[in-house]
């Protein structure tokens, strides 16, 4: 039985993410909204937290798209992770966490007005990542892109 611990926003740390560190093999799928149509392709994240473990490191490779690599390094500010507002988090005594966070912003091909929530879900060997989109006058999510991981052999 695990236990779960809920942590309120302001007391959240970076270091509540450190069994997430390590590197990660997976897929990218996302909703191309040109053809309505999910699009998958290989993708893997290395996750390190910064010296002083205040920032969480995420590298992003696209193995079949190198070019589109990147590298992100967010802080916790009050109840924010990065810009993103902290709408909930729950840790596990094992590690295992559920991270939600949510902000105003756009998306599509015609830059509509949404809350975009992101998802990170890390359970004992596999991390994902989601992002849902609900456009301004609607009710609905949309899962516009998901990431799936899971911990590369030797971590």
């Amino acid at each position: 039985m695990l236990l779960c611990i809920t942590t309120n926003a302001q007391s959240f740390q970076i270091k509540d993410l450190a069994a997430s560190t390590g590197s990660w093999q997976g897929k990218l799928t996302y909703l191309d909204y040109s053809s309505g149509k999910p699009y998958t392709m290989p993708a893997n994240i290395k996750i390190s937290l910064t010296e002083n473990k205040l920032g969480y490191i995420m590298g992003y490779e696209y193995p079949n798209e190198p070019h589109a690599n990147s590298k992100d390094t967010t802080y916790v500010n009050n109840k924010l992770f990065g810009k993103d507002k902290i709408v909930e988090f729950k840790k596990a005594t094992d590690g295992a966490f559920t991270l939600v966070t949510e902000i105003a912003g756009e998306d599509g091909n015609d830059h509509k007005k949404a809350i975009l929530r992101h998802i990170y879900l890390l359970q004992s060997n596999t991390f994902s990542i989601v992002k849902e989109v609900k456009f301004s006058g609607t009710e609905k999510w949309i899962k516009r892109n998901e990431y799936q991981f899971n911990r590369a052999a030797g971590q």
